[in-house]
């Protein structure tokens, strides 16, 4: 079975094989996806991201005959557009780009941040898809809605070109804001506020349904959770017992729950409610992420410091603890551009000292993620009313050694990382249930444990930890004022 997983930086394709108590992952093409700026627009390169696509299925049959089945999973909010014959007719933004901003405050007046919550059950963000097509509606662009034959996500955009099937993936969909929980369907209150039409929206389909077939192939195309958040959460271990952090470009800090929870305290505090594979409800907030790291590093390389990832860690790790902190989710940090230069100016107008040295900046980011995390736990603790006895931090930050025990010791509670590809696992545990080669998540899980590598860390310097996080809400709160 493969697995096709785009994130923000980067796209990987996994052969995955399962042997009736063990599955075994092979990365076998990777590729930069980068967003290209132009002008005052962000975009993605959505035919680069298709070829590499087809490029992977080719290698992969190479490799082994007989593929069952592929499903796709990528970043939520970002779609194409497709015209009445079916034609590709559209450049797909990046939900990066600055056209939300310019419109958030008309947005609003249509429809309060409140209700709009009270529909959708999701969080007020600016990179959200209905953001984004209730932009075009302001920026005179509202003839590709009315022109268009549907709009399709990502993943749903990539299942389309290769079958010619058209569908929207309920995870996906389900946090575009424009769905309504209790419907399982689309919020014709929203649709109709924004003047959305209802035949731009697919037909909503269930993780596990088969779509059609790889053109000219026997490969089934399977719609798995194709929210990569979705897919990522599925992959942890200690599920439903445990505060899972999928740990990436972005940090979602979140629970499982049985169902929806949208109520004045979701609101308030902005948590999500996201859909998963049945029984597997999201509830979670966005914390920025290594996004910061990432866009350091960047940096670093424009001014000719050609830092590696490992490299900045450990600058990070001789560093005194505690020099200075930001709120990783401050908005002037969502934007690319500069980050080092960002992270001081904030340092400075909080009257901290000002870190200068690229592992003074990152070991402020490690620190300052951590603090955000526990404060985002302790929200989602009160919310459910329950006190989960670890957190199981899964994606690529797992690997992160630094950050993982900073958030053992901010929170008092033991971390265990891993796996470190969560999204492609939960992609291909959806496979195996439509294929009947599990019976749930719940088995897979349990299968997880014996196929993958764990790491477990346990708090340490708790005391000093805690002091600093009365200092960190000491601190958020005066910004909010």
């Amino acid at each position: 079975m493969l697995a096709f997983d785009l994130g923000a930086s980067s796209g990987k394709m996994f052969l995955g094989n399962f042997n009736g108590s063990r599955l075994s992952m092979d990365v076998i093409r990777r590729f930069e996806n980068r967003p290209t700026f132009l002008r005052n627009e962000i975009f993605w390169n959505v035919l680069d991201i298709y070829n590499n696509l087809e490029e992977g299925i080719s290698i992969a049959l190479q490799k082994e005959r007989q593929i069952n089945s592929i499903g796709f999973d990528s970043f939520s909010n970002d779609f194409g557009f497709l015209d009445k014959d079916g034609y590709f007719i559209n450049q797909v933004h990046c939900y990066r780009d600055e056209r939300t901003y310019r419109n958030a405050d008309a947005i609003y007046a249509r429809m309060p941040k409140d209700v709009m919550h009270k529909h959708s059950g999701n969080q007020n963000a600016l990179f959200g898809t209905l953001m984004q097509l209730a932009t075009m509606r302001l920026e005179n662009q509202g003839y590709l809605l009315e022109g268009s034959g549907k709009m399709l996500f990502l993943p749903d955009l990539f299942s389309y070109f290769l079958t010619g099937e058209i569908n929207s993936e309920y995870t996906i969909s389900s946090v575009s804001q424009m769905m309504d929980f209790s419907k399982g369907n689309w919020s014709a209150e929203i649709l109709d506020t924004f003047q959305i039409p209802r035949t731009l929206m697919a037909d909503i389909v269930s993780p596990g349904t088969r779509v059609g077939k790889v053109n000219k192939t026997p490969i089934e195309v399977v719609a798995v959770c194709e929210h990569d958040t979705a897919s990522a959460f599925l992959s942890a271990p200690m599920g439903e017992d445990a505060v899972i952090i999928s740990s990436g470009t972005w940090s979602l800090v979140g629970v499982e729950t049985q169902a929806h929870i949208i109520s004045d305290y979701t609101f308030r505090h902005n948590i999500a409610n996201e859909g998963g594979y049945p029984g597997h409800h999201r509830m979670l907030k966005n914390v920025m992420g290594l996004w910061l790291i990432q866009e350091c590093q960047r940096a670093y390389v424009d001014i000719g410091q050609n830092f590696s990832i490992e490299t900045l860690l450990g600058m990070a790790a001789d560093e005194t603890a505690f020099q200075c902190m930001i709120n990783p989710n401050d908005e002037r940090f969502f934007y690319p551009g500069d980050m080092p230069e960002k992270i001081r100016e904030f340092c400075g107008q909080q009257g901290q000292p000002i870190p200068s040295t690229p592992g003074q900046i990152v070991r402020c980011v490690l620190e300052s993620l951590a603090l955000q995390y526990r404060l985002v736990i302790e929200e989602l603790e009160q919310l459910t009313n329950r006190s989960y006895g670890s957190i199981n931090i899964v994606g690529g930050g797992s690997y992160n050694v630094l950050l993982n025990q900073y958030v053992a010791n901010v929170s008092g509670k033991p971390v265990i990382a891993g796996p470190g590809e969560a999204t492609a696992i939960g992609n291909i545990l959806v496979q195996l249930i439509s294929f009947g080669e599990i019976g749930s998540i719940k088995e897979g899980r349990v299968m997880l444990k014996d196929s993958i590598e764990m790491k477990y860390y346990e708090p340490e310097n708790q005391n000093a930890w805690n002091n600093r996080f009365e200092e960190y809400l000491q601190m958020i709160g005066e910004q909010e004022i």
